[in-house]
């Protein structure tokens, strides 16, 4: 049992490893390339793949720019082991814990690089659509039905929301003059919202974006209230959607379905 239990810590880290390559990879090229430098490019050493081997190692900044990497590294790979042991000690049937390690590697690859980028890509979007569309229809708890509606429902909703939102920007844009610099809500949050659909099946979806919606009022309300008190407010500020939505997400799938159910049965 104790080796087990440290294996899936392992593979927690190594689905963290993964994460932090991509993440370095995909937003600036779209392909995945070897682990390397965001600064200059420049190649890492084997030791240093890891940000908590280059840690140990003593490769922590970059032999050729000099630049240190940053904290999202080591959070990543802590994430990542500790989500797996948690999963593992949750249910550890690998019916149960194989799609909810898949499910967490490819929240955390998004969060990652929608708030380093603001940018949800859907290299990373539409493969998982894929991959979990196709879990979702096999569940027989949930199947085909179930899981494409919540796909359909969560990104025919956001959708809208992208269609006002980019109306809202154009009125803005021609009030003031000149286009906004980056409008609130991007398609790649409409893919996102489809994605979470097709993760958590219908009608969990609706509390799933409800939850993501009002955290991220939430934090933007903080947000504006810290700006005024500290004299740097600036209007129409935009902040990263996509983590919100995952939150959102994660509390439903990772034990939200109780609640919902608790509140449909009211």
């Amino acid at each position: 049992m104790a080796a087990m239990i440290v294996g899936i810590g392992i593979l927690g880290w190594l689905l963290g490893v993964g994460v932090n390559l991509l993440s370095d990879s995909l937003p600036a090229t779209r392909r995945l390339r070897l682990p390397h430098c965001p600064h200059c490019t420049a190649p890492r050493p084997i030791a240093g793949w890891s940000a908590l081997m280059a840690v140990l190692s003593g490769t922590w900044t970059c032999g050729y720019c000099g630049s240190a990497r940053s904290l999202r590294g080591p959070v990543a790979e802590l994430a990542g082991a500790a989500g797996a042991l948690l999963l593992f000690d949750r249910d550890p049937r690998a019916a149960v814990l194989i799609p909810g390690l898949l499910v967490g590697f490819t929240f955390l690859l998004i969060t990652s690089i929608d708030l380093e980028h603001r940018l949800i890509p859907h290299i990373v979007v539409l493969p998982a659509a894929l991959l979990f569309g196709t879990i979702g229809i096999l569940d027989p708890t949930r199947g085909a039905v179930k899981t494409l509606a919540g796909g359909l429902a969560g990104a025919g909703s956001f959708y809208l929301l992208f269609l006002l939102g980019d109306a809202f920007a154009r009125a803005i844009a021609r009030a003031r003059q000149q286009p906004l610099d980056e409008v609130a809500l991007g398609f790649g949050d409409v893919t996102l919202a489809g994605l979470i659909g097709l993760i958590v099946g219908w009608p969990a979806v609706v509390l799933a974006l409800l939850l993501g919606i009002l955290t991220a009022g939430a934090f933007s309300l903080g947000h504006v209230v810290v700006m005024v008190f500290r004299r740097r407010y600036s209007a129409f500020t935009p902040i990263p959607y996509g983590p919100f939505l995952i939150l959102g997400a994660s509390l439903v799938y990772y034990g939200g379905r109780e609640l919902f159910r608790s509140i449909l049965l009211r």
